[in-house]
């Protein structure tokens, strides 16, 4: 019998993305007034994150500015929860939503 268990993009084992084990008091909200404008948040160059998209509006984000369709990573949809792993040297998340008024709750996760 084999083990069965997750990957985030870059091939690190993760939690199921309904059950993280975030960093105590790591939590951001992140929010958007008007859909598709880039919006950005400070991270952790390496962690790993969970993202939940709350019942307003889904989420897409980059490492670079998300006003261009080819620098979309990742994209968490409505009432979803993602995990996420930012890449070396990268302390910046781009992130925009496709509606106006969404909020999101980004939380590091423990290493």
């Amino acid at each position: 019998m084999g083990e069965v268990y997750l990957s985030d993009n870059a091939g690190h084992r993760v939690p199921p993305a309904d059950a993280p084990d975030p960093v105590a008091a790591s939590g951001q909200t992140l929010t958007n007034g008007t859909k598709d404008t880039n919006t950005t948040v400070t991270v952790v160059e390496g962690a790993s994150y969970a993202l939940t998209a709350q019942e307003v509006g889904g989420f897409y984000l980059g490492i670079l500015t998300t006003a261009t369709a080819a620098n979309i990573i990742w994209a968490c949809p409505v009432g979803k929860t993602i995990i996420i792993s930012i890449p070396s040297g990268v302390t910046t998340l781009h992130y925009a939503t496709d509606t106006n008024s969404a909020i999101g709750y980004l939380r590091k996760l423990t290493d």
